[in-house]
């Protein structure tokens, strides 16, 4: 693989109140094994090469934190955020996250993955991150499955201002129209589609991972 310049952080967006799922809370659903969605999806973040990664909490923060751990190595904790306006949607919590990556000039890019998809692998996340490396000046990097796009999506540092814009829920596709010819794709699988973020979905969520 192509050596990534600077440094590559990931941001684990979880500041959301999981309305749809209610009343659980889909982060703090445990699967097969017993483990919290939140913790799976941090323990395959923080096997790849991101360095750092923030978590960025907001509704029912002190659980979602304590669950965030569970299984996770001392040196591969994440750094906790707490997004103040997060009750004013996905983009005021992305917000939050991306201002922290900005705070440390050696970070030159950010993977923003959401906490509702524990399918993501470490291999996928470190792929894009070689193709950002291979593709200097470019504006991020897309995962792509059958032509269509999905999450994670990595963003250059030359677009955290404009991240910081956002409103709503909207999270960064007010960005995507203008940047998404420019940005590179990366082949994946269905995962990055496959939330949980119904009462179906998380039924299912909870026989997985069985015998890991």
């Amino acid at each position: 693989m192509t050596a990534v310049p600077g440094r590559i952080a990931a941001i684990v967006l979880a500041g959301g109140t999981s309305s749809r799922t209610a009343p659980a809370h889909k982060l703090l659903a445990p699967d097969a094994t017993g483990l919290p969605m939140i913790a799976r999806t941090l323990r395959a973040v923080t096997a790849s090469r991101a360095d750092p990664v923030f978590i960025v909490l907001g509704h029912r923060a002190a659980e979602i934190r304590q669950a965030a751990l569970q299984g996770l190595p001392p040196n591969r904790r994440p750094r906790f955020i707490t997004a103040p306006d997060h009750a004013h949607g996905l983009s005021r919590t992305l917000a939050a996250g991306v201002r922290a990556a900005m705070d440390d000039p050696t970070i030159t890019g950010a993977l923003i993955c959401l906490g509702d998809m524990p399918l993501i692998g470490p291999l996928l996340l470190d792929t894009m991150m070689a193709s950002f490396g291979a593709h200097p000046g470019c504006p991020g990097v897309l995962a792509m499955h059958e032509g269509r796009r999905g999450n994670p999506v990595l963003w250059g540092r030359a677009v955290f201002p404009a991240l910081l814009a956002g409103r709503g829920d909207s999270g960064a596709r007010h960005l995507l129209a203008q940047h998404a010819p420019a940005m590179p794709r990366v082949a994946a699988g269905a995962e990055i589609a496959a939330d949980f973020d119904t009462p179906e979905r998380l039924a299912e969520f909870s026989r997985l991972f069985a015998g890991s």
